[in-house]
C-alpha cells in the first residue's frame, strides 16, 4: 500500500509522531511488532505514567544532571507545557502532584494509552502489527518500508 508517511514503532513516540502527521492531513502508517500498541508504557510511573513535569522546557534543561544540551531542540520545540496541551486536547485530563510531575487524573497508564488509540482512530491512521525488516531505498531516499507480511511505500519513513 502507498502512504505519504510510514512511523515505525508503535510506542508513545510513534503514536505521538504518527498523530502530529495524521493533524496535518497526511495519509499515515503506524507498524508496530507487538501485537499492541504501547505495551510497555503501562508499566510507566508505577502504572500511572508521568507524563512530563508542568515546568518550562528551560527548566527541564537546568534541571537536567548531565548534558542537557541534547534535549535542546526538543525543549524549545515542545516544551511540556505543549505535551500537556496535547493531551488535554485529545481528552485526556491531567493533575500536577509534588515536585511538578503530571500524570492522568485516573492515576492509570491505561488513559494515556486510550488517549493515543482514540486520537489514531480518529485521524484514521493505519495501525499494522508487522515487522519492519528493511527501508526501501530510491534515488538515496527512504522510500517505503519492506515487512514480514507485505511492503509499503511512502514519501518519508520515521524511526
Amino acid at each position: 500500500m502507498r502512504f505519504d508517511g510510514i512511523v515505525i514503532g508503535g510506542g508513545p513516540a510513534g503514536m505521538f509522531a504518527a498523530i502530529t502527521a495524521a493533524r496535518q492531513g497526511r495519509n499515515v502508517l503506524l507498524l508496530e511488532r507487538n501485537e499492541r500498541l504501547g505495551r510497555k508504557l503501562l508499566i510507566t510511573g508505577k502504572g500511572r505514567c508521568n507524563v512530563t513535569n508542568d515546568c518550562s522546557g528551560q527548566e527541564v534543561l537546568q534541571n537536567t544532571p548531565r548534558n542537557g544540551r541534547f534535549l535542546y531542540s526538543a525543549m524549545t520545540a515542545f516544551p511540556p507545557e505543549k505535551t500537556m496541551e496535547f493531551f488535554r486536547n485529545a481528552g485526556c485530563e491531567l493533575k500536577t502532584e509534588r515536585g511538578n510531575r503530571v500524570f492522568p487524573v485516573t492515576d492509570k497508564s491505561q488513559s494515556i494509552l486510550d488517549c493515543l488509540q482514540r486520537e489514531l482512530r480518529r485521524l484514521h491512521v493505519t495501525v499494522l502489527t508487522d515487522r519492519a525488516e528493511r527501508i526501501l531505498v530510491l534515488g538515496g531516499r527512504a522510500a517505503g518500508v519492506a515487512c514480514q507480511k507485505q511492503s509499503h511505500t511512502a514519501d518519508w519513513v520515521i524511526l
